[in-house]
């Protein structure tokens, strides 16, 4: 039997184990709650602890059972930010001897969207689509066109979240259901007043809406639906009483309110992107974590160019320095020895490095760090964004090299990764100086004593290589070998 591998995902209250083959093929599929009640776990108390300890265990079991030794545990955001999450790690580790890796929300998006390319990609082509992400506190709204990823943005406004803030207001209002839609409306318009621009959408692909998969969902994974229907539903929540809705549609009571205030949700984004088809999915984030990630990772790229945008970078700066960064990041691999997701993180942060300027062009480094440390970015970790605002603070040579020693949010395998980057980012800077793109081609080589960079253009470096000498004074401390650029070419 080929080698197998289990992974396990952790969200508020249910637990779930993934059994695949190396090819990613489902061989087992589990889900079981762990506590009964969303709305209130907002704590590890002992009890639920317990229960979630009880469950992975019985997921070792089977895991046993298959004989798995690959074993990758994940738990959502929800679960990382109660307060004794910390606690619940070190609990886990103890118990089970597994390692819990907490996703942030912007992951969970991603690779909701990774499966839906892995299972379901018809549903993208053909024209523009949108995927509505839903999670209990958040929304996550991303744009398709033909395929082809453009932008994903959030609005913290989940159904969780949003059953919290009503039921404060029942002690005061009575017809509550009217307020619902307004309520929802008045969330989410300063989030329509800062999209993109984007073309009309033929439909809204629902993904993570747990709760009204139970009303459409019943013996299928997907279906497609029209506005009208969701319409008739919300119409139907606010005229029938809670008997007859639990009747009519095989549901608990305890989810009717959850189901109307999804519902409510999505009719509003659908009004807003003018989509009258709504496809609904039950895929889920374990889905994306059990595919193999090759090509959706230009969705990370495409999302820094929609930060930069938003930053008003220079495209053409950025673009030449992401090129150049890329160059020196190929040919220099025996040199720095850093992998292809760090190559990936080097590139988020050529495109975005700059984005201080919108503040301050002096010192914009700084700005870069904190507006960088603060932006949500797609698919990427808690622990990558920061080292991708760290990484745009030091490009500069102006700050202070024996600043990212000193530091102690980083590892110090984290902070030698981030200096190469850094160090590379320099360069790649540097090349572009002058902001006027002089450089037709770049070659590198890697020689007994030195590494020699040539530019290749008519038009004179002298300010691109006296920039570059001073910059590469990080990269020979950090790499222990000398880099130089020479210009080669005709002048014009």
């Amino acid at each position: 039997m080929a080698k197998l591998q289990g992974i396990i995902l952790l969200n508020s209250g249910v637990a779930e184990l993934q059994i695949v083959d190396g090819s990613g093929h489902k061989i087992e599929t589990v889900k079981r709650e762990y506590s009964e009640n969303d709305l209130e776990l907002r704590h590890f108390s002992t009890e639920v602890m317990q229960r979630a300890l009880s469950q992975l265990q019985r997921f070792q079991q089977l895991l046993r059972d298959y004989d798995v030794t690959t074993v990758r545990l994940f738990g959502s955001e929800n679960l990382s930010k109660m307060p004794n999450a910390v606690y619940f790690v070190d609990q886990v580790e103890n118990v089970t001897g597994l390692t819990l890796r907490w996703l942030n929300a912007n992951q969970e998006n991603y690779y909701r969207q990774l499966a839906l390319r892995m299972h379901e990609q018809k549903v993208l082509s053909g024209g523009n689509a949108f995927v509505l992400g839903v999670s209990s506190t958040r929304i996550d709204l991303s744009y398709f066109e033909d395929e082809q990823f453009k932008f994903s943005q959030h609005s913290a406004i989940g159904p969780v979240r949003l059953t919290q803030s009503i039921r404060k207001m029942t002690a005061e209002i009575t017809q509550i259901s009217d307020l619902v839609p307004e309520f929802i409306n008045s969330k989410l318009a300063d989030f329509w007043h800062m999209l993109p621009p984007f073309h009309q959408a033929d439909s809204v692909v629902l993904l993570g809406a747990d709760v009204l998969n139970n009303v459409f969902l019943v013996h299928q994974s997907s279906v497609t639906i029209t506005k009208k229907d969701v319409e008739n539903l919300v119409t139907n929540f606010t005229r029938m009483n809670n008997q007859a809705i639990s009747e009519e549609y095989t549901i608990d009571n305890k989810d009717i309110w959850m189901i109307y205030m999804e519902a409510v949700l999505v009719l509003n984004v659908m009004s807003a992107v003018s989509a009258k088809k709504l496809h609904i999915s039950n895929l889920t984030v374990l889905d994306g974590l059990v595919v193999k990630d090759t090509t959706a990772q230009q969705d990370i790229i495409t999302a820094a160019r929609g930060i930069a945008d938003r930053y008003m970078v220079e495209d053409k700066h950025r673009e030449i320095v992401l090129q150049y960064a890329w160059r020196l990041f190929d040919r220099l691999k025996k040199i720095h020895r850093l992998d292809p997701r760090d190559r990936l993180l080097l590139g988020v942060a050529a495109l975005t490095h700059d984005v201080g300027s919108f503040i301050n062009s002096q010192r914009h480094y700084q700005y870069s760090e904190e507006i960088l440390e603060g932006i949500d970015f797609h698919g990427l970790s808690t622990s990558e964004q920061r080292m991708i605002a760290a990484i745009a603070r030091y490009h500069s040579a102006e700050t202070p090299d024996n600043a990212l020693r000193a530091t102690n949010e980083f590892s110090p395998r984290q902070r030698i990764r981030i200096a190469k980057m850094a160090a590379l980012l320099r360069l790649a800077d540097a090349l572009d100086d002058s902001r006027l793109q002089k450089i037709t081609k770049l070659t590198v080589s890697v020689q007994a004593e030195k590494i020699v960079v040539t530019g290749h253009t008519p038009l004179d470096l002298q300010l691109e290589i006296y920039v570059f000498t001073k910059k590469a004074r990080f990269f020979e401390a950090v790499f222990g070998m000398p880099i130089v650029l020479k210009r080669q070419g005709k002048r014009g």
